[in-house]
């Protein structure tokens, strides 16, 4: 699934992950990575899109439960979330 991000969102989205854990990650990573360099779209699976979601979701987890979003952080979610909803079921 092509997934809307600017470089600029990618790049954001690559210092939310310091450290990887899971070779899903890692694949993940790479994926970002090479669109950054190629600059061409971002293409990752349904399962990818939730996992950079669940990054996110950690990102701007704030005290208490509320979030804590800037405006890079709002737009990736959006977009994120515009893309789980659209292929959903």
């Amino acid at each position: 699934m092509e997934v809307p991000l600017t470089s600029r969102e990618i790049e954001y989205v690559l210092r939310w992950k310091e450290k990887i854990f899971w070779p899903d990650e890692d694949r993940i990573v790479r994926k970002l990575r090479t669109a950054l360099e190629v600059q061409q779209g971002l293409n990752l699976s349904f399962i990818q899109i939730q996992i950079i979601h669940g990054w996110a979701e950690e990102r701007v987890g704030g005290h208490f439960g509320s979030k804590v979003v800037n405006s890079e952080e709002n737009s990736i979610m959006r977009k994120l979330e515009d893309v789980l909803e659209a292929n959903a079921g």
